[in-house]
């Protein structure tokens, strides 16, 4: 079974970014790189690489809208780059 995924549908949205406290964009940022470093793991652990490549970029895109609003607020991100085992 393959599995098409509309990745226009995945980044966050800028807007919704700006809006969030500070506190829940920390979290969005702590969630978005535990799940970057899972798919990252997969592809090196094996599984689809074409699913998994297309979920990674997905994932290091919202993370880096995530790390950009962070710093627009004048803060220091948590994490400076992805945190992958597979680039």
């Amino acid at each position: 079974m393959e599995i098409e995924l509309d990745t226009a549908q995945a980044p966050l949205c800028q807007a919704a970014l700006k809006s969030m406290r500070d506190e829940v964009l920390a979290a969005q940022e702590i969630s978005q790189q535990g799940a970057v470093h899972a798919i990252s793991f997969l592809l090196v652990n094996g599984c689809n690489e074409a699913v998994a490549a297309q979920m990674l970029a997905s994932l290091r895109s919202n993370a880096d809208l995530i790390r950009q609003e962070v710093v627009r607020r004048g803060r220091t991100p948590l994490f400076s780059q992805d945190q992958t085992v597979f680039s």
